[in-house]
């Protein structure tokens, strides 16, 4: 068999962003191809590209046809999807209103002819090909395990969650592809839900089907996948097979992140400070007197369940990491943690404040902050402005002031800029002063949501630095941290979150040294 589809140095940024930055691969006809990556790697952008949703800024991007090569570079999505290329969305697109079998029906739109006659004059010999699209529809259905219509035809959005993923590959299917992209088709599924997105894939692929799929859960990718293709920042790191893939260097670093040279550092801008962490006695498994305790906690955005039964604690003056590979659940935690969602079920409390009720304002004025990912700066004020929001709870404005004066002492790169846009800063300044903001509200607990999230090495070591030094004037920290290694230098106990549940737990030390660590990233 030959190539199907084949990227040559296809390029797009945004700006300053390199969001697919001369990444080159070949798919081979009747292949299962995984593309994985973190978080912001760029995978989404790149199926984007090829399925006609944004246009390349340069390179090449081919697909094979019994006619030979067909460039699907700045086509349109509808023209790339009559070639024979269906998707999937990562988040679900179906018409929720309509039937499953309307929305199969939907999808051979592009292959149907004009039928305008047939509305019109509704006679039988004109709507003959209306019937067969109806049956073939139910065929779809029946393929990818739907049941059609056997409770009576209902709208799409009353299916389970696992249903509208299948029902979306249906509508897919119906375009008769010849390449199929499934973008994080086992997102938010549970592990009997995604048993059978795998066996759908391996039939679909046994019959004839060309597989492109992206997706956070490697041991479904690493199942199923002959060849893998590894993204990173916008470049592809590796490219090979599963264990090929699984076992290289750069792969391992993208995911897992790089430990720390054991050497002074500096944070610019700052004084020198020794960064070797203190020798600590190992934590215990679970806290006696837990300040956070966390006991079975059940989170859910509609059907898709995302966190699952979540038991943790954190004791006074612990930093405390929750790390796992992207859509793990980790950001759930800390948001309903903060008020800004209600779980389905469990209990938190922090203190004596129950965290499943409170309203966001009560939670932080009773001491737990967080600090989120992607920092939300507001980029149009100044940073002393941004900094002056973070005490928005308190009262005590003179305090305030001495204390703002103090973080700029303290972290003189905020009171050099103390007067500029705060989204002029680059992406290391602007963490640490998301950071800072973070103080002025006098936690207690402090929530810290991916801080090291897309910023260059020396940065990130400018920000794990400031993690300790905070930590060590008595703040306690739960991070939740893309580079895990980092993460677990830093803690003195980790969990390790996969699918929404609570894999592993033990001290940071431990951990670092367990191989489940690295299989719960990238597969076994």
């Amino acid at each position: 068999m030959g190539v199907l589809l084949r990227l040559s140095d296809v390029i797009r940024h945004f700006g300053g962003v390199h969001a697919v930055d001369g990444v080159s691969l070949e798919i081979e006809e009747g292949a299962i191809f995984g593309l994985i990556g973190p978080n912001g790697a760029g995978k989404t952008t790149l199926v984007n590209l090829v399925t006609g949703y944004l246009r390349t800024q340069s390179g090449s991007v081919r697909l094979g046809t019994p006619a030979g090569e067909v460039e699907l570079a700045r086509r349109p999505p509808h023209a790339v999807a009559g070639l024979g290329v269906a998707r999937t969305f990562q988040t679900l697109r179906l018409y929720r209103n309509l039937t499953a079998v309307e929305n199969v029906l939907v999808g051979m739109h592009p292959r149907r002819p004009d039928d305008t006659l047939a509305q019109l004059l509704p006679l039988p010999p004109l709507r003959r090909g209306e019937q067969e699209r109806l049956e073939e529809a139910r065929g779809l259905l029946r393929r990818v395990g739907l049941e059609s219509e056997r409770d009576g035809p209902r709208p799409a959005w009353t299916l389970s969650y696992g249903d509208q993923r299948r029902l979306e590959v249906a509508r897919a299917l119906a375009l008769r592809p010849r390449l199929l992209i499934l973008d994080e088709p086992a997102a938010g599924m549970n592990p009997a839900e995604k048993d059978r997105v795998r066996e759908l894939i391996q039939q679909l692929n046994a019959e004839g089907l060309t597989v492109l799929l992206i997706d956070h859960d490697m041991r479904l990718v690493m199942g199923v996948c002959r060849q893998i293709a590894v993204l990173n920042f916008g470049r592809k790191i590796a490219d090979g097979s599963p264990v090929k893939v699984s076992s290289d260097p750069a792969v391992i670093e993208a995911y897992l992140g790089k430990e720390a040279e054991k050497t002074a550092a500096h944070v610019p801008g700052s004084e020198e400070i020794d960064v070797q962490a203190p020798a600590r006695a190992p934590a215990a498994a679970e806290p006696a007197a837990p300040l956070l305790e966390v006991k079975e906690l059940e989170v859910a955005y509609g059907a898709i369940q995302a966190v699952r039964s979540v038991s943790f604690g954190v004791a006074k003056g612990e930093i405390v990491a929750l790390i796992g590979a992207n859509g793990a659940g980790k950001s759930t935690i800390l948001n309903t943690l903060s008020g800004l969602l209600r779980p389905r079920a469990g209990t938190a409390r922090f203190d004596r404040l129950d965290l499943t009720t409170a309203s966001p304002d009560r939670i932080v004025r009773g001491g737990l902050v967080q600090v989120p990912e992607g920092r939300e700066i507001l980029a149009r004020l100044t940073v002393r402005e941004n900094l002056e929001l973070g005490a928005w709870v308190r009262r005590d404005g003179q305090v305030v002031q001495r204390e703002i004066a103090e973080l700029m002492e303290r972290f003189p790169i905020l009171g050099q800029r103390r007067n500029l846009p705060a989204g002029q800063l680059s992406g290391g300044e602007q963490q640490i002063l998301a950071i800072a903001r973070g103080l002025l509200a006098r936690p207690r607990l402090l929530l810290l949501d991916e801080p090291s999230l897309g910023l260059a090495p020396q940065m990130v070591d400018a920000v794990f630095e400031v993690i300790e030094r905070i930590h060590k004037e008595g703040v306690t920290v739960l991070l939740v941290e893309q580079n895990a290694l980092r993460a677990l230098e830093l803690a003195d106990r980790a969990y390790v979150v996969e699918t929404g549940r609570i894999l592993l737990s033990g001290t940071g030390s431990a951990l670092r040294r367990n191989p489940e660590v690295r299989k719960a990233y990238l597969g076994g």
